[in-house]
């Protein structure tokens, strides 16, 4: 592509960023303290409803402003509802439906044709995690608009089981994981998520730590299963190129005072099985300082068979973030999707909370994925929307 489409849409970026507009969405912003109670909960307690927005920081109400849609209808690969909840007497509610209202909401407002939903990556022995049982009914009822992807809830768990106990992985574990994997896929799973390899806990109370080498025999077992059966793997993994102290920001425990690497396991993984379909989640969204667009086009450069889904997030260090104040895309983004046309897509990492969720956590800040969208050269903005996922994915209408 020439260097024309993106200097124009570099300057066409500059400009204010746009917020959701809908009322349900706002209100979901709200974030309260937590009780005492809440603080001495499992440090996974709280997982299926998101992530705080950083160490002891709270989501805050945003001013109500409505953003234009994007250029062209497109599809949202990675999205999570908050939809079940323990009760202060010790059961459980769940309320799909609600959430997944919440969740058409934005994707009218914003443009997007089909969200894929998926359980986060759950730890080992959580007593509230789930998985394609608990939202699959929702899915039925409307495959125009959701399709999913499954295992965050028993094949993440598993493999950070096995990597915590340490030795080999016996054939009975394989057994039982490779018929999970399988009956997820018979269910109409388009892929596996959301598993991680290395997640940062962004708060002692509320988010745990996991860690699992990228290569782990399991995740091996899962790249060809997932190369068999023709489906993606959607990996949640910090970039980490050599041991480095904790970032700055993070609390040690649960995360460890020395970050081991990441980057050349998760390169043996993705040269152990070439057919299988590796999307590393959240490009965009850089918590270590390493993930640039260098180390991405490396990457991209020597795996085909890598792929990205980005995420708009304020969190992130602001000298990788995809959108910069006042200047919209960052040229090296440009570029970089330009060079690699094929390989992006969009998953803006949402939580849509039932109105009865007790925390609401979120969605924040959705609207800049359709500004992100509509900033890029048409021609990339169609393949990053609607073509890359439809084909990465297999996504049916």
């Amino acid at each position: 592509m020439t260097a024309g489409p993106v200097a124009a849409a570099t300057s066409a970026g500059r400009g204010r960023a746009a917020l959701i507009g809908l009322a349900v969405l706002a209100a979901a912003l709200a974030v309260p303290a937590p009780s005492p109670a809440d603080a001495g909960e499992d440090a996974g307690e709280r997982l299926a409803q998101g992530p705080r927005r950083g160490p002891g920081e709270r989501a805050r109400r945003e001013p109500a402003e409505r953003p234009p849609p994007a250029a062209i209808p497109y599809f949202d690969v990675h999205n999570h509802l908050n939809a079940r909840w323990p009760t202060p007497g010790g059961r459980e509610e769940q309320d799909y439906d609600g959430a997944a209202a919440v969740a058409l909401q934005a994707m009218d407002a914003l443009g997007i044709r089909k969200m894929l939903l998926m359980p986060p990556p759950f730890p080992p022995g959580f007593r509230h995690a789930y998985d394609a049982e608990d939202f699959l009914p929702l899915i039925r009822k409307r495959p125009d608009r959701f399709g999913f992807l499954a295992g965050g809830g028993t094949l993440n768990p598993m493999i950070h089981q096995a990597a915590r106990a340490g030795g080999e992985v016996d054939e009975a574990l394989r057994r039982r994981f490779e018929e999970r994997a399988e009956e997820l896929v018979r269910m109409g799973a388009l892929g596996f998520g959301e598993m991680t390899a290395l997640h940062f806990s962004f708060d002692p109370a509320t988010h745990p730590f996991l860690a699992a080498p990228p290569d782990h025999p399991l995740f091996l077992l899962l790249a060809d299963i997932a190369a068999r059966r023709d489906v993606a793997i959607d990996l949640h993994m910090e970039a980490v190129r050599e041991a480095m102290p904790l970032p700055e920001g993070f609390v040690s425990p649960p995360n460890p005072r020395t970050v081991a690497p990441t980057i050349p396991a998760f390169e043996r993984l993705l040269a152990h099985n070439p057919k299988a379909r590796i999307v590393w989640a959240h490009a965009g969204w850089d918590n270590t300082g390493d993930w640039t667009t260098a180390l991405s086009r490396e990457l991209l450069a020597r795996h085909p068979n890598l792929f990205m889904s980005i995420k708009i997030s304020p969190e992130s260090r602001p000298e990788h973030r995809p959108l910069r104040r006042g200047e919209g895309i960052a040229q090296e983004w440009l570029e970089m999707i330009a060079a690699f046309p094929d390989r992006f897509v969009i998953g803006t990492d949402q939580f849509f909370a039932s109105p009865r969720a007790p925390r609401q956590i979120g969605p924040t800040r959705v609207g800049e994925t359709a500004r992100f969208l509509s900033l890029l050269p048409p021609e990339l903005a169609r393949k990053v929307g609607s073509e890359n996922p439809r084909r990465i994915y297999k996504i049916a209408d």
